[in-house]
């Protein structure tokens, strides 16, 4: 086949593609108009639908237990989460189904933290009347998005993000600076960046009974001194982490000097990277020593955010847990061991080194001396940590869905005229 006859093949999917989403947003705009609305029904969504969890699970849950007024509905493509939502007489909804639709179509607020594909169908089979708050997953320290200085997002991805930017009416922050830095990225408009704190922070300030639960389940009967988490950042088209990325590394060594100062190490790896092989034969031959080391999986513990406040310390390098983590003001490490790779393909909203609130761990030697540190409570890094969180927090209390769910009201109150 002609390289000229391949490019015409191309085109023609393409524009079946852009005449398809025309047709649903099309389709949804005359639903929007012709069923009627119902002004107090709110939609959820995570992770592209597939996922139940961080600051849309937190908020819907708050909702639920706190907000009568308000109708929420969790939308999912997943049949586990519907099971499972269902089970515990959660109001779900497949979104592709014809209750979907109706659902999508008489809406007029939704809360997502991932893309429009957590609520719709496809990011275009979506309606004008309909105004969207965007929870994120938490702001890094990393460029994403328009703000990554190498390895520029797809003209698709652009296409759907500046679509998405249309219909944000609020993105939520965690202060003035995060909203600063965070525009950067999402490019809606700085105005439309408002400061509320994360859902998902008001159970690491309270952790809930249920939380409490799962923890004392986990736990069992080990009573180690301390509880460390490691929580890397998730290398995404970069493979999987590099879990004690240091020459000098001895799982052997590692087991021994955990146990002459009795601390349990839990290994949190991204969702997807339990997928690759060579990971999960490490992991599983570290586990083997469950009295030291323990695997905090997604299936036990689908949101981190319910872990890290059971945590004395954390062992990250460029995640948003880290900014989160800044709320319990307890020691932290980092092995940033790809910085340079970061630096070139991402680059950093602010001077990392400059603002890192703890050591940058070089070698195995260091870690293990780090982790002594923390057994005996010794802390070096209080003052830098109290630097970055007041530039990352204005709030350090429990309300942030309190306030977040105000945004509800103002939306009511100010597009009520439309929606009749």
């Amino acid at each position: 086949m002609k390289i000229d006859e391949i490019i015409n093949k191309i085109s023609i999917r393409v524009f079946k593609i852009k005449i398809v989403r025309k047709i649903l947003h099309l389709g949804f705009n005359f639903l929007s108009r012709i069923l009627k609305p119902n002004i107090n029904k709110v939609i959820f969504g995570a992770m592209n639908g597939s996922w139940y969890g961080d600051n849309s699970r937190h908020l819907f849950e708050w909702i639920l237990e706190n907000r009568p007024d308000i109708e929420p509905v969790w939308m999912t493509n997943n049949r586990q989460v519907k099971r499972y939502l269902t089970k515990q007489n959660k109001p779900v909804v497949s979104i592709f189904s014809l209750k979907g639709i109706w659902t999508i179509s008489t809406s007029r607020i939704g809360f997502f933290t991932d893309s429009l594909r957590d609520l719709f169908i496809d990011p275009f089979a979506t309606h004008a009347k309909i105004r969207l708050v965007a929870l994120r997953h938490g702001r890094s320290v990393k460029r994403v998005r328009f703000a990554r200085l190498g390895h520029k997002i797809s003209d698709k991805e652009k296409e759907e993000r500046l679509w998405e930017a249309k219909l944000i009416e609020y993105a939520i922050s965690t202060s003035e600076f995060v909203s600063d830095i965070q525009e950067e990225c999402l490019r809606i408009g700085r105005e439309k960046h408002v400061v509320t704190g994360y859902p998902r922070n008001d159970s690491v300030i309270v952790p809930k009974s249920e939380a409490n639960q799962v923890w004392n389940n986990f736990i069992g009967d080990l009573t180690p001194r301390k509880i460390i988490l490691y929580g890397p950042s998730w290398r995404h088209g970069r493979g999987v982490t590099n879990f004690f990325p240091f020459e000098d590394f001895n799982d052997v060594k590692l087991v021994e000097h955990l146990r002459k100062e009795n601390i349990l190490l839990l290994l949190r790896p991204h969702v997807t990277e339990l997928e690759n092989k060579n990971l999960r034969g490490f992991f599983s031959k570290l586990e083997k020593n469950s009295d030291v080391i323990k695997i905090a999986s997604h299936k036990v513990f689908p949101d981190v955010n319910t872990i890290i406040p059971y945590a004395d310390a954390l062992i990250s390098d460029y995640s948003a847990l880290y900014h989160d983590f800044l709320l319990l003001d307890k020691p932290m490490l980092f092995i940033p061991y790809d910085y340079e790779d970061f630096a070139l393909k991402n680059g950093f909203l602010y001077d990392y080194y400059e603002n890192l609130p703890g050591p940058a761990i070089k070698s195995f030697t260091e870690l293990c001396h780090s982790f002594t540190e923390i057994s005996k409570d010794e802390d070096k890094y209080r003052e830098k940590r109290n630097l970055l969180k007041n530039k990352i927090h204005l709030n350090i209390d429990d309300n942030s869905c309190q306030r977040v769910s105000q945004l509800i009201d103002t939306l009511k109150k100010s597009w009520k005229y439309e929606w009749n």
